[in-house]
């Protein structure tokens, strides 16, 4: 399958998906008048994109705190700007979930994963000089590299439901997870490539690297490997306690995604 990513140039994306993302970047500046430390985008599209490769469905109670790092009782000013936000993340995930179940063997098919990630890079070289020197002075810290913010947002998920990131005792299926998982952690490494391609403006300065571009693609392939392996394995199942029967023909408890009389009951 082919491993190079499309960029997510605002141009590329869908009215539907565009107008979905704008609903939930101004309920995200809303709530951010109150609530500061409100996260971009991009890092809740990596969380709830690692919400949907998880072994189970995660509830709103769960993921609410963690996006916002406060109780939702004291994120949303009301419960009309409450519910602006869960429409949007909703119609959002029903967005992603499409992708991830559709049949790709090219990220230039339209219907694959195309994650909202911004070139912040790219969109800083192409701001006017003045503007560009006062954005980098309100900048906290460094400019984000390419989907590095997404790939935090996937990882907090995966260390925040670790339990339910174990993997497997299946050894073919834990090394595909981990392999999965370091695509994302490469991620979080900064671009120190040397920039070919602007992904906010074509005809912009360059602020992607090759190396980085094609590093984003590989993590695009790791989305679907383990979005598949999840729902191949379920729901991870509590340890069997001696009074409790497992059928043969049952999944084995240890969760390895196989049959108990094949695994820890052969």
């Amino acid at each position: 399958m082919s491993t190079e990513a499309t960029p997510n140039a605002d141009t590329d994306l869908d009215d539907a998906t565009s107008a979905t993302l704008d609903t939930l970047e101004d309920a995200l500046d809303a709530i951010r008048v109150h609530h500061p430390d409100t996260p971009q985008w991009e890092f809740c599209e990596g969380l709830l994109t690692a919400l949907l490769c998880t072994r189970r469905p995660v509830p709103e109670a769960e993921w609410l705190p963690v996006v916002f790092g406060s109780d939702p009782d004291e994120v949303f000013a009301s419960p009309a700007e409450r519910t602006s936000f869960l429409m949007g993340w909703m119609e959002r995930e029903s967005q992603l979930r499409l992708a991830l179940l559709a049949d790709v063997d090219s990220l230039d098919d339209e219907r694959a994963l195309s994650p909202a990630v911004m070139d912040w890079r790219g969109a800083l070289a192409c701001l006017p000089e003045a503007d560009r020197a006062e954005t980098a002075r309100d900048q906290d810290g460094p400019v984000p590299a390419l989907a590095q913010v997404w790939a935090q947002g996937f990882l907090v998920a995966v260390n925040h439901w670790a339990d339910d990131w174990t993997p497997p005792r299946d050894k073919e299926i834990a090394a595909s997870m981990t392999d999965a998982l370091e695509c994302m952690e490469d991620l979080l490494a900064d671009d120190t490539g040397k920039p070919t391609m602007n992904l906010y403006e074509p005809d912009g300065p360059p602020s992607v690297s090759d190396a980085r571009f094609e590093a984003f693609g590989e993590a695009l392939w790791a989305v679907y490997d383990l979005h598949d392996i999840a729902l191949s394995l379920g729901p991870r199942v509590a340890p069997v306690r001696n009074d409790d029967k497992v059928g043969r023909n049952d999944p084995c408890p240890c969760g390895s995604g196989k049959k108990h009389k094949k695994c820890c009951g052969g």
